[in-house]
């Protein structure tokens, strides 16, 4: 376990508005004072009220006391992107960096974490599936791996980059709970804390952390089959992933499970209802072409067809061949990551990388149209939020739920 970890409860820094929001506005209200802070920032100068601050502090002094913010961002460089109006526990801190808003939120970890269960699926979830997403949060914050805002000076930011967290509005008493049975809680390998990963639904198979994010292999993070069977399936190759994506098998996400259920009851708030499990998307020729276009800097005429090169063992495409026409010359273009491949091919972003292309060739090229069949959402690493609210829903419990997912890890306490 980390040396520098103290056995103590930290107290953590959340970005709510980061600099690259470019946000010039925004209003804080003080559930104690009721007081209204009109904040903005005006040729690179920090105003609250009309009165111009270095820097802005808003303190919490009791219990119960909170802050609503509004204009949030929620979903930053996603097809969900928006603006959400959050309250928060914790002190505030309000700047401006690169001639925009920075706001920060200095919370206890404990306090964040039942914030985070409720932000990223439902406080409606069985108790097992909130207890599951706590202690998975807790230990990807305190392993650090990627320690993606280290150049802000923060933990974590409020996104889906690290993980949601949304405030206070949907905290349920179940959260509340699930954090304080699972308190201090992480999992362990080799007595390090694991840098445990989710997403939203895995599509019947998870993901290697390494076919995904230039990281080491961890074996506690290597893709499995979401249900009885760990070996049963290999998806390197183009018929076997069609086949699983048209066909697919009995899993712990799968629809299946939840035919008879509101599974939108399950999810957070700023997920849309969708189908998570298995989906489909259609471009027409001159929309793909300009997508791609506008999104690296290539200059097709036409697409003429989209080749996966190599798959990960969920069928995530991990590189992908566009084969196209520059004029009346053949042109290529490879993308060699996941986030690229999602990012690049759809006007908001693709579902997951796990997706076959079903081009309409006709006698002329190029293809008028291109139909991707795909499965899962998101990049389909670790702990599957949806594959665990299945298991949950069929009486699996924390310990059963956490060892499918991130196999020969321990749960350990590292503080009361």
């Amino acid at each position: 376990m980390d040396n520098n970890l103290k056995n103590t409860e930290p107290i953590i820094s959340v970005g709510l508005v980061l600099p690259a929001d470019k946000q010039k506005k925004l209003i804080i209200t003080d559930s104690k004072d009721e007081a209204i802070y009109d904040i903005g920032c005006r040729n690179n100068k920090l105003f609250v009220n009309d009165k111009k601050l270095d820097s802005f502090k808003l303190k919490r002094k009791e219990t119960q006391h909170n802050f609503l913010i509004t204009n949030v961002p929620a979903g930053r460089g996603f097809h969900w992107k928006k603006k959400i109006a959050i309250r928060v526990e914790g002190d505030l801190k309000v700047m401006i960096k690169d001639r925009a808003l920075f706001l920060v939120n200095y919370i206890r970890l404990e306090s964040y974490l039942m914030c985070v269960a409720t932000s990223e699926m439902s406080g409606e979830c069985p108790d097992s599936l909130l207890e599951s997403q706590i202690i998975a949060a807790r230990s990807w914050l305190l392993a650090a791996v990627e320690k993606k805002h280290k150049y802000l000076g923060l933990n974590v930011c409020n996104d889906d980059c690290c993980q949601r967290y949304q405030g206070i509005r949907q905290l349920t008493s179940s959260a509340i709970n699930a954090s304080l049975n699972t308190r201090g809680k992480v999992l362990t390998y080799h007595n390090q804390i694991c840098d445990t990963r989710y997403s939203k639904s895995c599509g019947g198979f998870s993901e290697n952390n390494d076919n995904v994010w230039n990281t080491q292999p961890r074996e506690y993070l290597k893709g499995i089959y979401d249900y009885l069977n760990k070996d049963l399936y290999d998806l390197h190759n183009e018929k076997a992933v069609t086949d699983w994506i048209k066909t697919p098998p009995p899993s712990y996400c799968n629809d299946q499970q939840f035919k008879n259920i509101n599974i939108k009851k399950f999810l957070g708030v700023v997920d849309e209802k969708k189908e998570y499990f298995r989906w489909s998307f259609s471009s027409s020729q001159n929309q793909i072409t300009k997508t791609i276009n506008e999104k690296s800097s290539m200059s097709f005429t036409a697409i003429l067809n989209l080749i996966p090169l190599i798959r990960g063992v969920s069928g995530r495409i991990t590189k992908l061949k566009i084969l196209g026409l520059s004029g009346t010359k053949k042109i290529e273009f490879l993308i060699d990551n996941e986030y690229e491949i999602r990012r690049v091919l759809h006007p908001d972003f693709l579902f997951s990388s796990a997706f076959i292309i079903e081009p309409n060739f006709t006698e002329s090229l190029p293809p008028s149209n291109f139909i991707f069949r795909g499965a899962g959402w998101g990049h389909g690493v670790g702990l599957c939020q949806i594959g665990a609210l299945g298991m949950a829903l069929m009486g699996k419990n924390t310990n059963e739920i956490l060892s499918h997912y991130f196999s020969s890890t321990e749960i350990k306490t590292i503080y009361e």
